[in-house]
């Protein structure tokens, strides 16, 4: 049987690599059978060396031959209700597999989440540690208040303060510098600019596999709920996670320190939704709104200094 796996450009790389235990079951699933990865380039990257796929398509250079093929996956992971619909304790996880009906064997998602990555590829991370390894090393990211789905990091100050706070910590921001289309909400928008002596801009400058290795080699990281945050389980390194309007117990892991904010307003669209806010008049006062956002509602600066403190003895 010919299998095509369908991963929109509209979909997170966080997903992607939180869906790898279920490219496993089913690849033991599909035992026999060729599966094609229809998605775009940096999602290949993300899999490099994995045996779950026989062939990959880039959406950016491909007719999406779907007749071709005997059964078609949309990995459209949105369009499965996960916020919406489910209950906020059940694990992203539980609610693929259960959609999929396959069985997850947790005792290899050790082996399942590592990243492999070349010896050059790891050389160009070790070569940039090698002269900053006497101060503790953190890596951040940051995202946007911009960015959508809306409200899942705390304002620019905010981050700043936390890196000004740490002179003797070396910060390795990662994330994009690259810009979202005018007019839209978009989930590609420049990461915050940090402009601090301590503070380097590694935005667009490894790929998400040295970032995986890049958190490994460091003392621990400070992110929002972002692929960032899922990388951490390629080496199960323990770092802070920042929630706001995602939810801890769908996508959160339990290695981490989970902090999350009081955002809601009360509203049906902010509660149930996330961030992905309607066209219509109804939630236009919502806290997720980036010119709504409540001050006080992310967690106090010192309670993310004093964890970063224990992190880093």
């Amino acid at each position: 049987m010919k299998i095509l796996y369908y991963y929109h450009d509209v979909c997170g790389l966080g997903d992607f690599y939180l869906l790898f235990p279920i490219f496993a079951a089913l690849r033991e699933k599909h035992k026999d059978d060729k599966i094609t990865l229809l998605a775009r380039e940096e999602i290949k990257d993300i899999a490099f060396n994995k045996d779950w796929f026989d062939n990959f398509l880039d959406t950016g250079h491909t007719d999406y031959p779907i007749n071709q093929y005997d059964r078609v996956y949309n990995w459209d992971v949105q369009r499965l209700g996960i916020t919406l619909f489910y209950p906020p304790k059940k694990h992203f996880w539980n609610i693929i597999a259960s959609n999929y009906d396959v069985v997850l064997d947790r005792s290899k998602f050790s082996d399942i989440f590592k990243i492999e990555l070349s010896d050059d590829e790891k050389q160009q991370v070790d070569q940039m540690l090698h002269h900053l390894v006497h101060n503790p090393c953190i890596v951040v990211h940051t995202g946007h208040t911009y960015k959508f789905p809306y409200g899942k990091t705390p304002d620019y100050e905010w981050w700043y303060k936390i890196i000004s706070s740490l002179p003797n910590c070396n910060f390795f921001q990662v994330g994009t510098k690259k810009e979202s289309p005018a007019g839209e909400p978009s989930r590609i928008f420049p990461d915050f600019e940090i402009q601090l002596p301590n503070c380097y801009d590694l935005r667009d400058k490894f790929s998400l596999r040295q970032i995986a290795y890049l958190i490994e080699r460091t003392n621990t990281f400070v992110a929002i709920d972002s692929v960032v945050a899922h990388l951490s389980l390629h080496s199960n390194k323990k770092g802070i996670v920042v929630w706001g309007s995602s939810n801890v117990n769908t996508h959160g892991h339990e290695h981490n320190i989970n902090l999350e904010a009081i955002r809601h307003c009360g509203k049906p669209h902010c509660i149930d939704l996330g961030g992905f806010l309607v066209k219509d008049d109804t939630n236009q006062n919502c806290c997720l709104l980036p010119e709504n956002a409540k001050p006080d509602c992310w967690p106090l600066l010192d309670e993310v200094l004093h964890e970063i403190q224990t992190l880093i003895k």
